[in-house]
């Protein structure tokens, strides 16, 4: 199953950019990062849209509040992708003078967005399954419905598996926080399928019941988001893989004996390093800024960053 959906990605990826760059496991290039998020974004909103009014219409024929609030949370899905495309319209603007290194938080503000939509719906999906529980309302059955529920269902979480391929392959945390945003929603299908079948059999209140359940995951889901947002914001520890590259870029250079006061400062699609690197204490001024130079030309090579690094000399390093 993994492998399948990994080939229709990257079959879609290809048929959209055309280039094997784009089904690399770490994008780095700006114009094509904001190329995939656009694919995704848009590609969402017009699934979503066909989506939200299928089950809305059998939500009213059905007298469904678990597929009504279902219909909803999809169509919040369209303004989730928005988001995604205003994120990332406004964190590719150039730096300035009040913003020297660029606007590329804005995604992680986009994120935070979306993880409060996800809450604030999950609260309200609650609400309303309460309400429905208390009143036992009627709700009708449908095996057709249930059959077109099952491969809406299937095919949100191959979209959510589209979203986060994305997302791991470009660093792009609004994706796979879209990516979260479709798996709930494909989840919550299939609880609506349950409510349906419930439902043919007499059992109206599984259709509230379920719709609880749907609402925890939504919120839960919407907590986690935002916690990662809000974390990203403040700032911090860089990832693994992150360090990994500049470690290696700097075993690439010979003449460095070690390196320590590593500084990673995240913008989104944009990174600031700063780093220590200790050298021979016989080296010259011009050597030592030179090797310097070119470890710095060597991380960007492999980051997206700007790399400044500071030379010392090894005598130095019980100060460091």
């Amino acid at each position: 199953m993994k492998n399948f959906l990994n080939k229709t990605v990257n079959h879609i990826l290809l048929l959209f950019f055309k280039e094997n760059k784009v089904l690399k496991n770490n994008i780095i290039d700006p114009e094509l990062r904001k190329k995939c998020a656009y694919l995704e974004a848009w590609l969402s909103i017009m699934c979503n849209l066909v989506l939200s009014a299928i089950m809305f219409l059998f939500g009213l024929s059905l007298n469904s509040i678990a597929l009504l609030a279902n219909a909803t949370h999809t169509a919040s899905d369209v303004l989730s992708s928005l988001v995604v495309l205003l994120g990332f319209k406004f964190s590719s603007l150039p730096a300035d003078d009040k913003h020297p290194f660029g606007h590329g938080r804005i995604e992680f503000l986009a994120t935070l967005v979306i993880s409060v939509l996800l809450i604030i719906i999950g609260f309200e999906f609650a609400i309303n399954s309460y309400h429905r529980y208390l009143t036992n309302s009627l709700v009708l059955g449908s095996y057709p419905v249930v059959a077109i529920m099952v491969l809406a269902a299937l095919f949100k979480l191959w979209m959510a598996e589209f979203s986060a391929q994305l997302g791991r392959r470009t660093k792009t945390a609004v994706l796979i926080a879209d990516a979260w945003h479709h798996k709930t929603d494909g989840f919550a299908m299939i609880l609506v399928v349950i409510s349906i079948l419930s439902s043919e059999y007499g059992y109206y209140r599984v259709d509230a019941i379920l719709g609880a359940i749907i609402s925890i995951l939504i919120i839960y889901t919407g907590i986690t988001l935002l916690k990662d947002s809000l974390s990203k914001l403040i700032g911090e520890a860089a990832e693994k893989d992150i360090v990994k590259e500049i470690e290696n870029s700097v075993r690439f250079i010979p003449e460095v004996v070690s390196m320590h006061k590593v500084k990673i400062h995240d913008y989104g699609s944009h990174k600031e390093i700063t780093l220590h690197i200790q050298l021979s204490s016989h080296m010259g001024l011009i050597e030592a800024h030179n090797i310097s130079e070119k470890v710095e030309r060597e991380i960007e090579s492999r980051v997206h960053c700007k790399a400044i690094v500071h030379p010392e000399p090894l005598s130095d390093i019980s100060r460091s």
